[in-house]
This record gives C-alpha cells, sequence and structure tokens, in this order.
C-alpha cells in the first residue's frame, strides 16, 4: 500500500510569495500545486495568529498578529470547503502546550477550546490525522499525566480523527520527547526532531501508533536534505517505508525559505518521494 503524500500549508505558502499566516494566499498556492499531482492532499495548519482573543504566546512579536484577518473555526472550514482541497491532515495552533502547561486555569481552558477547534475542522474538513504540540518546549516542569488526561477528555467527543501527539523538543528533566509521545495513542513522528535526539530508531517500537511522519528537509536543488543529522532524508525515508513497513501519512515540511522562485525545483523535489 502506497503513502499518501501530503505537503504543509505553512511552509510552502512561500511558493506564491505568501506568508504563513496569509490564508487567502496560502489557499491559492495549494490549489496551484495541486493541479501539478504531486501530493495526494495537503496538511493545513492553523495559526495563532488567526485567533481573535490573544496574541499567540509563541510569538514575542506581536505585529503579525495586529496586522493578521482573523477566521473562526467555521470560517476556516467553509474557505476550504469551497475550494474543494483534500485536507489530510490538520496542525493545531502552535500554542496549545503553552497553554495546556501555563498552570493557569483560564489558559488550560482556552487551550482546550483551541483542541476542540481544531478537531472539529479536521473532522469537517475529513482530514483523519490532528497534529499537536502538547506541552511548552521550554517548560523544565510540568505533570505530564495531567497533560495527558486534559487532552484525552478534549479529544473525547472526536473519536473518528486520530489527535495524535508530535515529538516535539522538550526541556522536561529526565525525557527525551520519544519519552513523551510514546505513551500517547497516536503519533506524529518529525524527522529534525528525531534527528537533534538522536532517536529516530527507537519509533520503529511504536509505528503501529504512528499516524503522520512529518518529513522534514531543506530543498537543495531539486532533492531534499536533512541537515545537521547523522541520517540521510531520503535513508530515513526509506527505512520508514521499507523496514517498518509504515503505511500512512507522509507530510512535507520543508525548511527555510520556499520561494516562488523554487516552484519547479519543488514540483521535481515533491516527484522524488514517489521514486
Amino acid at each position: 500500500m502506497a503513502n499518501l503524500i501530503s505537503a504543509s500549508s505553512a511552509p510552502i505558502a512561500g511558493l506564491g510569495d505568501q506568508e504563513y499566516y496569509d490564508l487567502l494566499g496560502t489557499i491559492e498556492v495549494l490549489k496551484r500545486i495541486f493541479q501539478e499531482s504531486v501530493v495526494d492532499g495537503f496538511e493545513l495548519q492553523l495559526e495563532p495568529e488567526w485567533d481573535s482573543e490573544n496574541p499567540p504566546l509563541t510569538d514575542a512579536d506581536w505585529a503579525d498578529w495586529t496586522k493578521t484577518p482573523k477566521y473562526t473555526a467555521e470560517e476556516i472550514v467553509a474557505l476550504l470547503r469551497r475550494e474543494k482541497l483534500p485536507i489530510l491532515s490538520v496542525h493545531a495552533s502552535r500554542d496549545v502546550g503553552s497553554y495546556f502547561c501555563s498552570g493557569r486555569k483560564r489558559d488550560q481552558e482556552k487551550g482546550k477550546r483551541v483542541v476542540h477547534d481544531s478537531l472539529s475542522i479536521a473532522e469537517k474538513l475529513g482530514a483523519e490525522v490532528c497534529v499537536f504540540h502538547l506541552w511548552d518546549t521550554w517548560k523544565r516542569s510540568f505533570n505530564l499525566q495531567n497533560l495527558k488526561e486534559i487532552f484525552l477528555r478534549a479529544t473525547d467527543q472526536f473519536p473518528t480523527v486520530k489527535a495524535s501527539a508530535e515529538n516535539i523538543p522538550t526541556h522536561l528533566k529526565g525525557y527525551t520527547p520519544f519519552d513523551l509521545v510514546k505513551s500517547f495513542e497516536y503519533v506524529t513522528l518529525d524527522l529534525r526532531w528525531a534527528a537533534m535526539y538522536n532517536e529516530l530508531d527507537r519509533f520503529e517500537s511504536i509505528v503501529d501508533r504512528i499516524v503522520n511522519v512529518h518529513l522534514r528537509g531543506s530543498l537543495k536543488g531539486d532533492k531534499w536534505v536533512l541537515e545537521r543529522s547523522d541520517f540521510g532524508f531520503y535513508e530515513a525515508l526509506k527505512r520508514i517505508r521499507n523496514d517498518w513497513k509504515y503505511t500512512g501519512l507522509l507530510t512535507v515540511e520543508p525548511e527555510g525559505k520556499i520561494e516562488r522562485s523554487l516552484s519547479e525545483a519543488f514540483l521535481k523535489a515533491m516527484r522524488s518521494l514517489r521514486e
């Protein structure tokens, strides 16, 4: 069974000279890419800049938030449905983990609302997977069991969507990203973070719970390159596909600046994933 190939909406917005938080401009880029038949669909990345209640927690510069149009979950769904773009996964706001680890009840309640809206968008768009950054990467102390319980209660209403924890970096003493995600029912494996912690091989033991792989790579010519890593991009892809027998979703997340001038190279690099 061939893996479905996807691309993350935020990084590839640059192929149309759009900012990652420009939803309408990003949709136009997605339409153009889909016409090239290099992807089966997309991962829709939900941005905290679209939130009207408060500026992003994970961005000290609020300038983008003040000038970015705001969208409700219903408006996002309507825009994507109108364009009939296949959304294979949804990536929740990067602020979820900061809300959950804040220690303030109002922040945790806001985190629950963000989780609910993300899963609702995924369900209505027919996406089987929703990806979450579930902890504050800079927090040296938080209650993992409490975080899991909050998350499980928040996801209970959406049994058709696989709410997955991504192996983002952590400063929690005694834990690596794998240590944290291995206890969740569904996992998104990000190659860059696995390389940073030198723990790609550890994920083979939970491959049956991996529902999405973020293929993080830089565009070099018409190929993908994984920098600052002990393993190569295509080496990891071959291992995951052939050795692990992983048949789930593969989502390309380009690193670095992706500009319109790189459109042809991007399309060729995407085709290389099927070779």
